[in-house]
């Protein structure tokens, strides 16, 4: 698989991202309830331009209901639309899951974006695909995009192989953008920020694999990274996720610190231990030398993301939007 990149329109890092775009767009974001695809959706109205978002189980006012397996309705919102570009954020992303159920999750992570990615391409659109730092084996993190895979799971084969199908299908109309550990402020409130702070509010321990190593990577940052990408016609293979590299306990813990949650009750143990269902790349974390070449600093650091994460959601006008981090609904307290 060819692990080019490639930018059109360079000028537009150097822009003002707080204006609106100077080229608008029209663009389709399947996926538009879960925590990459809310932030784009987002984004992209703030930015001026023309979007529709979907969604498959949770249902939200301002999306619309979209079974990306059925292909004769991707055909009819894809052709009502006309997108410039359709994002793709959705997919099967739970990694035991998808160990023990092969078909559901090729389905997902491969087949139904492939066949969306095709339908797109034959009306001119460009595609937006997220890949994940499960393509490779966890031997020798982090990694740039051009170093050699070797998925372990069912999931990390999937997307893998999904990279791949994309790349040959739809060449410099593509742009894949791996991502890792996304946490942050979102509508659905499944990520494992929310997980964490919800279990230690109720003063329940939260354990974590403490050998598992990765970047980790927020939310609102990855949307808005990838937006900037696509608005400056980026083609080809980008790793967008955080600056740094930590355990998953160590995350954990900084998690907590910064709700004022005891991070005594963050356990570390073992994957072995664990006995978790697939194989999890131990060492992975991938490097971002060419986003930062093209945006530096546009994915902040965990100590800067986490007082945005809280702001975010105790700001009035994003409270009714966000899901509460607390079983109380009140915000980030």
């Amino acid at each position: 698989m060819s692990t080019q990149f490639s930018v059109a329109r360079p000028a537009v890092f150097s822009a003002d991202w707080s204006g609106k775009a100077d080229v608008r767009l029209r663009a389709v974001v399947i996926g538009g309830s879960g925590q990459i695809g809310g932030w784009l959706t987002r984004y992209l109205a703030e930015r001026g331009h023309q979007s529709v978002g979907t969604y498959s189980s949770q249902s939200f006012a301002d999306l619309v209901a979209l079974d990306a397996g059925d292909p004769e309705a991707v055909s009819a919102l894809l052709r009502a639309e006309r997108p410039d570009v359709v994002f793709y954020p959705a997919g099967f992303t739970w990694v035991d899951g998808c160990e023990r159920d092969k078909a559901r999750a090729y389905a997902a992570n491969l087949e139904q974006p492939l066949h969306v990615a095709r339908t797109a391409a034959d009306l001119g659109s460009r595609f937006v695909y997220f890949s994940t730092d499960y393509v490779f084996d966890g031997v020798e993190g982090r990694y740039a995009e051009d170093a050699p895979t070797n998925p372990l799971s069912v999931y990390g084969k999937a997307k893998y192989d999904a990279e791949v199908a994309l790349a040959e299908a739809l060449g410099d109309r593509l742009l894949t953008a791996r991502t890792c550990w996304v946490y942050g402020p979102e509508r659905q409130g499944k990520n494992f920020a929310y997980q964490l702070v919800r279990a230690l509010d109720q003063g329940k321990p939260m354990i974590c694999p403490s050998d598992q190593v990765s970047s980790p990577s927020y939310g609102p940052d990855v949307a808005r990274a990838v937006l900037m990408l696509v608005e400056a016609e980026a083609s080809g293979l980008v790793h967008v996720v955080g600056p740094e590299i930590m355990d998953r306990v160590q995350f954990a813990r900084a998690v907590a610190r910064a709700f004022h949650l005891d991070e005594s009750l963050v356990v570390g143990k073992s994957t072995s231990e664990l006995g978790q269902g697939a194989p999890r790349p131990l060492n992975a974390g991938l490097l971002i030398d060419r986003l930062e070449a093209c945006k530096p600093g546009v994915m902040r650091s965990l100590d800067a993301a986490l007082p945005d994460f809280r702001a975010k959601l105790d700001d009035p006008e994003l409270r009714s939007w966000l899901a509460p981090v607390t079983t109380t609904g009140t915000g980030s307290n």
